[in-house]
C-alpha cells in the first residue's frame, strides 16, 4: 500500500504534466494560418476617405489597410471593395467636403489654420510601415497574401515561394521560444523579438535551432520542406505582435526584382 508521502509526490508529478500539457494545447491553439473572420464589404463611394470609413465603422486605420493590403489609402479608387472587420452591417460613410476657395475680396482667413487642415487629414490618413524592423526570411516569390481570401477566410500570413532545400532566416535578433512540429503547420520555428514581436516560420525540412536558443537577424535558423497540401516547397511567414496577425509586407523591405518578396503577377 502506498504511503501518504508516496501519493503526495504523485499527486504533485500529476498536476505537473496537467499543466505542461494544458500549456502546450493553449500554445498551438493560438496558431492557425487561416481564421473565420467577421465582418461586411464595403465599396468605396466618391469623395469618401479609408479615415472616414475606419472612423464611421470604428476600426483602427492600421487594421483596416493591413487585412485588405492597402499601403497607400490616398489612392484607393471609387469602386475599391474593403473588408470591414467585426462589423455586424453595412453603414453609411459621409464623403468629405472640400471647402471652395473663397474670393480675393473675401474676408482673410489665417493661413495656419489653411495650412494646418491638409497636415491633420495627412495624420489621419496615415498608415505605418516598419520596413526596416524584419529581413525576408527566404529569397523567393510571395504567392499567397494576408488578410481576407475569395473564401472568406482571413489568412495570417503569406505564402513565399522557394526551392525545397532554400535557407530559411531568421528575421530579426530573438530568443527562439517554439521548434517542433506544430499541428496546422509542419514543423515550425517561432522566434519571439522586443516590443512584443514574434515570427512564425512554418513547412520546414530541417530546423537548425532549440527551444531557448538566442538568434541573430539574417542567421539561418531552417531549411524549406514541403506544402504537405499541394506537394510544393515554400514558407508560410506571419510577424505577430502580442501574438496578434500583422501584415508581413507592412514590415519587410520592399521587394526588388529577383529577390525574396517579389509578388507573383
Amino acid at each position: 500500500m502506498a504511503s501518504l508521502t508516496d501519493m503526495s509526490y504523485m499527486k504533485k508529478i500529476a498536476i505537473l504534466l496537467f499543466i505542461i500539457t494544458f500549456s502546450v494545447m493553449a500554445c498551438t491553439a493560438r496558431y492557425k494560418e487561416s481564421v473565420p473572420v467577421r465582418g461586411v464589404y464595403h465599396e468605396i463611394k466618391k469623395d469618401v476617405t479609408l479615415w472616414k470609413i475606419a472612423q464611421t465603422y470604428n476600426v483602427d486605420i492600421q487594421e483596416l489597410a493591413e487585412i485588405n493590403n492597402i499601403t497607400d489609402p490616398t489612392l484607393i479608387e471609387v469602386g475599391t471593395i474593403v473588408f470591414i472587420p467585426n462589423a455586424a452591417k453595412i453603414l453609411e460613410v459621409e464623403p468629405t467636403v472640400h471647402e471652395q476657395r473663397p474670393p480675393k475680396d473675401s474676408a482673410r482667413i489665417s493661413k495656419k489654420v489653411k495650412e494646418a487642415k491638409p497636415e491633420e487629414e495627412a495624420k489621419k490618413e496615415s498608415v505605418r510601415f516598419e520596413r526596416g524592423r524584419f529581413v525576408w526570411p527566404v529569397r523567393g516569390v510571395v504567392s499567397s497574401k494576408f488578410g481576407i481570401q475569395p473564401n472568406g477566410m482571413k489568412f495570417n500570413g503569406i505564402k513565399i515561394v522557394a526551392r525545397e532545400g532554400t535557407p530559411v532566416l531568421a528575421s530579426a535578433n530573438g530568443r527562439v521560444i517554439h521548434s517542433s512540429y506544430l499541428k496546422y503547420y509542419g514543423e515550425t520555428i517561432i522566434i519571439k523579438h522586443k516590443n512584443n514581436y514574434s515570427t512564425v516560420y512554418a513547412y520546414l525540412k530541417d530546423r537548425k535551432v532549440n527551444v531557448e536558443d538566442t538568434v541573430k537577424k539574417g542567421e539561418k535558423i531552417a531549411l524549406l520542406g514541403m506544402y504537405k497540401r499541394n506537394g510544393k516547397s515554400c514558407l508560410h511567414f506571419e510577424i505577430r505582435q502580442k501574438n496578434k496577425p500583422k501584415n508581413p509586407l507592412f514590415y519587410l523591405p520592399k521587394s526588388k526584382s529577383g529577390e525574396a518578396g517579389k509578388r507573383k503577377k
